[in-house]
């Protein structure tokens, strides 16, 4: 049975999560890069077509203040968004911290090598 609209389950959560993860070493969030931490970390949406699903979780996410959305240039003049966290995101950090806490992890075993 799926959630009503408007609630924050996991995936948003492991969202939120890699767009903090991704803010502690100073590197972007956006779509694409928030949906292959996806695969690569949490092994999620792995098909190509999966993406979708991952820009309206963004939308949600936006929508209930959670995340902001700012859209920028890149290097080719292509429009680009970017995600933060806000305030009111931010204090939801004890239900995201599991996940965060994998990706810092991870990404420490691999700074290893």
């Amino acid at each position: 049975m799926p959630k009503p609209k408007g609630t924050t389950g996991a995936t948003k959560m492991k969202i939120m999560a890699i767009v903090c993860h991704h803010n502690e070493l100073g590197q972007e969030s956006y779509g694409y890069c928030i949906w292959q931490s996806l695969k690569n970390f949490f092994l999620m949406y792995l098909n190509n077509c999966d993406v979708r699903n991952v820009y309206h979780h963004l939308k949600e996410l936006c929508k209930l203040e959670l995340l902001e959305r700012s859209e920028v240039l890149d290097l080719y003049a292509n429009k680009r968004c970017l995600y933060k966290i806000t305030t009111k995101g931010r204090t939801m950090r004890n239900k995201y911290d599991p996940y965060l806490k994998i990706l810092q992890k991870s990404s420490s075993s691999l700074s290893k090598y």
